[in-house]
């Protein structure tokens, strides 16, 4: 087993229950549909949180070669995926009686959920420069994200709200065909 084999059962069992969590939870709302408006707002940030996990997940893989097999390692990886959790466990209601417009459990809880995964991002890049295992090349992707990320979190109305979360989205597959372009 590899040193990156090793730390990785830890991420990838905390960043699959994160996404069960996400998936569970939107279960859940689509089958109270009927006594729930669901707006765009708390479904997009399901969508938001489910693709930051999978960009996670997929720079972990691009620099598993830098990643040691020690307790700071592995403590470091359990925050951050638990940041991720948390966050994904927030993202849709337990009880969507109790929330009657999604739009409305959003507003309530969006800073908690951005707030976690901002955390994490910051938590794991400060980790992966500290090994030498990411470069400046990442900064520009980085700093749209937190700017986003705070924009998202402070944004007011439903409307300012959509047009950053949509934007936030468009990049998502932006820099991933960026990343793409920039390895060949």
């Amino acid at each position: 087993m590899t040193a990156f084999e090793f730390v990785f059962s830890l991420f990838g069992l905390l960043l699959g229950l994160s996404l069960a969590e996400l998936l569970g939870g939107l279960a859940r709302t689509l089958k109270q549909r009927r006594s729930v408006r669901l707006g765009w707002l708390t479904p997009l940030l399901g969508l938001l949180v489910m693709l930051d996990l999978g960009a996670f997940w997929a720079l972990a893989w691009a620099i598993r070669d830098s990643i040691p097999a020690n307790y700071l390692t592995l403590m470091v990886a359990m925050i951050v995926t638990s940041l991720y959790f948390l966050s994904a466990t927030l993202v849709f209601p337990d009880e969507c009686r109790q929330w009657p417009d999604l739009d409305d459990y959003y507003f309530a809880h969006r800073r908690q959920v951005l707030g976690g995964i901002l955390a994490s991002k910051l938590i794991a890049r400060g980790g992966q420069f500290a090994l030498g295992a990411v470069g400046w090349s990442y900064l520009a992707p980085f700093s749209a994200f937190v700017a986003l990320t705070l924009a998202l979190m402070w944004v007011p109305g439903r409307r300012a709200s959509l047009a950053v979360l949509l934007v936030f989205l468009a990049l998502y597959p932006a820099f991933a065909t960026i990343g793409i372009l920039y390895r060949m």
